[in-house]
């Protein structure tokens, strides 16, 4: 088929031997010069089908600015779209939070901004992410003021991840991101959801949360006590004195209220009750340590061993490379849960019987100080996980074989 090209160089040097006015060869006949015309017409036939003929009609609503598309309902792409697309594309969505606002990013870039940290902020938040197809939602620990939103996404039906600051920042050094702001920051805990993906953190019932606020604040007031305790050996004016011993009074009046309060709302829960006499029957369970795990470890009873040693942080980590072996070490978990391990773990190599065998047996071996009493932890801690999760009351029989 002729081209436009083609068509017009033809028309060209019709019009170019017309204009010259050059005459055939004086020696062609007659014959010849009716052949040649004969030819020449059917040339200029042939090119002005070409030109003039109509192709076929396209149907309507190809060309979506044309107003032939309204007529008829254009089909259907096979294709998804990029709007579509991005629509229902998933996200992991990084906030940084700090007192007054929350900085928010997402990969796919989709969703990014700074909102007040406020009932209404939270709302205007909560309004954006309506129409989103989010995967998880990734914040870090920010001494409490990350708690109120995780709390409010978590009851929206999100999966969020409270994530531990010092993991987030190795990861952003381990991309050379040295440059630390808020929304560099958010952006990087949202690579970081997308790449690590942790598990999200599981709802806390509004009844743990009220437990757990009760026994951090007893501990706070605790940790003062002995500061002010402390501060009284040392101090020699009269009125310095008589101002601690006033405030010693009454950080012990304080604490002695906590624990009223702390056993009235063990024992106004019925599964909170049944797990707190289950592991007060555990010798060196105290009050206080049983509600510290209550409070602080829910998940104590939901995880096996491994999983629950390492979650509190007193699972021994290997530290091997090439030819060089050092000793393993703990690292990580949940400090609060670790303290009062450790003072529980003293006394039960005193009075709990498979505790006290199984330090022995350590100690025959040579082991230091240190290792027992972390291993005494451990073993401790694998004790009441087994204890929750069968839902049985302590037996000196069945554990002294286990040791």
């Amino acid at each position: 088929m002729l081209t436009i090209d083609m068509v017009k160089s033809s028309i060209g040097h019709l019009a170019a031997g017309e204009a010259s006015g050059a005459q055939p060869p004086a020696k062609r006949s007659a014959a010849s010069r009716d052949g040649s015309k004969r030819r020449r017409k059917a040339d200029r036939d042939s090119v002005t089908k070409a030109v003039t003929k109509r192709g076929p009609r396209r149907p309507y609503g190809t060309n979506p600015n044309s107003r032939l598309g309204r007529r008829r309902r254009s089909p259907v792409s096979p294709h998804r779209q990029e709007r579509e697309y991005a629509m229902s594309a998933t996200l992991f969505i990084g906030i940084d939070i700090a007192k007054e606002s929350f900085q928010v990013a997402s990969r796919p870039a989709q969703l990014h901004g700074n909102y007040l940290n406020t009932c209404q902020g939270h709302k205007d938040f909560l309004h954006a992410l309506a129409d989103l197809s989010v995967t998880q939602i990734i914040l870090e620990a920010t001494g409490g003021y990350e708690k109120i939103l995780a709390a409010e996404l978590i009851q929206a039906g999100y999966n969020v991840v409270v994530a531990n600051p010092r993991q987030v920042r190795d990861f952003a050094r381990g991309l050379g991101r040295l440059a630390k702001t808020d929304p560099i920051d958010a952006d990087t805990l949202a690579y970081f959801g997308e790449i690590v993906q942790p598990r999200p953190k599981p709802p806390q019932k509004p009844q743990t949360e009220a437990l757990a606020e009760l026994v951090t604040r007893r501990r706070q007031l605790t940790d003062l006590l002995t500061q002010e305790t402390n501060r009284a050996q040392m101090i020699h004016h009269v009125k310095v004195r008589k101002s601690i011993r006033k405030m010693i009074k009454t950080i012990a009046f304080q604490i002695r209220e906590l624990d009223e309060l702390i056993q009235d709302h063990i024992q106004a829960n019925d599964d909170f009750q049944q797990k707190d006499h289950i592991l007060r029957s555990t010798p060196a369970i105290g009050p206080q340590t049983s509600a510290m795990l209550l409070s602080h470890l829910p998940e104590l009873g939901r995880l096996n061993r491994h999983q629950i040693a390492a979650l509190v942080g007193v699972a021994p980590f290997d530290r091997q490379s090439g030819k060089q072996t050092r000793g393993a070490h703990i690292a990580g978990g949940r400090k609060e849960i670790r303290a009062m391990l450790y003072m529980a773990a003293l006394t039960a190599r005193r009075c709990n019987p498979a505790i006290r065998s199984f330090a022995q047996r350590l100690e025959q071996q040579g082991k230091a100080f240190k290792v027992v009493i972390t291993a005494c932890m451990r073993k401790l801690l694998i004790i009441l996980n087994a204890l929750i999760r069968d839902q049985q009351v302590w037996t000196t029989e069945k554990f002294l074989k286990t040791v």
